[in-house]
């Protein structure tokens, strides 16, 4: 199982948006180990995260225990669960078209180009925060080239070139794009979604 909290904030004046970002990412991670499974760090003592085989983050004393942050613009979100995932947000915004080529693989490029303003900048996130949580869960992060593999999305599904990838896909608010990926069917819980 794979649960999923999530947090919507604010920045107050002289904050540093990356600073609160992992902040907030942090502490949702702390919340979901005392709920989930009764672990409790206290808020003056760093969580012991060490790099894993490939880089990815993990906890040093219960390596067993899988989790991934991710935050945009007013957003954290962690998953956190007993098998490997991978989980990306991001604000949907304008974005720099010079970057499809390094993203899509031909065939999500050739729907790309039918697609038509905000249909077009959705279709954009929704292929990057997938591809995203796909390299997370893997443990890879972004050092394969996003092009090798596609995600095809038709009639409300959602399916990966690589078998044995479950995706959720969702849009929040109308403002976020959300992305969670497992390499195992699982049940997925949200557990928390604060204002969202």
């Amino acid at each position: 199982m794979i649960n999923i909290y999530l947090k919507e904030f604010e920045l107050t004046a002289g904050e540093n948006r990356h600073e609160k970002e992992h902040l907030v990412g942090e502490m949702l991670l702390r919340e979901g180990l005392k709920k989930e499974y009764g672990i409790v760090y206290g808020e003056d003592i760093p969580l012991p995260v060490v790099k894993g085989e490939r880089g990815k983050p993990q906890l040093k004393e219960y390596p067993h225990i899988y989790h991934n942050i991710s935050h945009t613009d007013g957003l954290a979100v962690c998953a956190l669960g007993d098998e490997p995932v991978g989980i990306d947000t991001e604000l949907i915004r304008p974005f720099s078209e010079k970057i499809i080529r390094k993203v899509m693989s031909a065939k999500e490029q050739e729907l790309f180009e039918k697609l038509k303003g905000k249909e077009r900048t959705a279709y954009f996130f929704k292929i990057w925060t997938l591809k995203e949580s796909y390299v997370k869960a893997k443990g890879w992060g972004i050092t394969i080239p996003l092009t090798d593999f596609s995600f095809y999305l038709e009639d409300g599904t959602v399916t990966c070139s690589v078998p044995g990838v479950h995706v959720v896909l969702r849009c929040l608010k109308e403002k976020y794009m959300l992305s969670l990926c497992t390499l195992q069917e699982t049940k997925i819980c949200w557990k928390r979604q604060e204002s969202i």
